[in-house]
């Protein structure tokens, strides 16, 4: 049992966070291939959102497939506010290594896809939870499988942050967070500040993307020992 103190304690450390390497190994070799095998045999559908503003960007900028959705279809979470149960999709026939990836971080019960950011693309600038009502004890864990050279995350602190920046580029803003995450480990990418993705490369940047819950012991303890490593 996890004591109310210690988790409030240790969100606040995450949440203060651009990026944490999370202390696991797998093995990434294994996870290409499932990757390469799901490339040549199933579509990427273009995430919807809901707001209409960025609605034609993001059709053309971001694309994925759900290895564990609210329903146990491919695509039903490819837009905000999808909810309900977690399900493996038939991926799990296919794909072992990543649901076990997934499992050994604890998002057994969480939502789990592979994402895309086309070649020159971006999103824009958002908040999961002050925007679009993310539990702040979830999660958003990102595990790279291609990454460009010229592709990187970017996080700003919300106090630094207006709505009218929701377009800005990484070099218009003072205070930034830049980084190139690396193959074969996996981060916590930090949801609660404002965060954006570039891809400068003529290639797609695919990753893993899941959640996980810091208030299971499983991923407590994962966090907690890489905050320590």
């Amino acid at each position: 049992m996890i004591e109310n103190i210690n988790l409030s304690q240790l969100l606040e450390k995450v949440l203060n966070i651009s990026f944490l390497e999370l202390d696991i190994d797998f093995n990434f070799d294994k996870l290409l291939q499932e990757y390469e095998f799901i490339e040549d045999r199933y579509e990427f559908k273009n995430y919807q959102t809901n707001y209409k503003i960025v609605r034609k960007k993001y059709e053309r900028s971001w694309s994925g497939i759900c290895l564990i959705s609210s329903d146990g279809k491919l695509y039903s979470d490819m837009y905000e506010g999808s909810a309900g149960l977690a399900i493996k999709t038939e991926l799990q026939n296919h794909c072992p290594n990543f649901y076990q990836l997934i499992e050994k971080l604890g998002g057994e019960n969480q939502r789990a896809r592979i994402m895309r950011i086309s070649p020159h693309q971006s999103l824009v600038w958002h908040s999961h939870i002050l925007e679009h009502r993310q539990n702040p004890y979830q999660l958003t864990v990102q595990v790279p499988l291609v990454m460009p050279k010229k592709f990187e995350y970017c996080v700003v602190n919300k106090n630094d942050f207006k709505w009218y920046k929701r377009f800005h580029k990484p070099s218009w803003f003072n205070k930034i967070e830049r980084k190139k995450l690396l193959l074969g480990k996996a981060y916590v990418f930090n949801s609660y500040h404002y965060h954006n993705v570039y891809n400068y490369s003529d290639d797609y940047r695919v990753t893993l993307m899941l959640y996980l819950d810091l208030k299971d012991p499983k991923v407590y303890n994962l966090v907690e020992r890489s905050l320590n490593v």
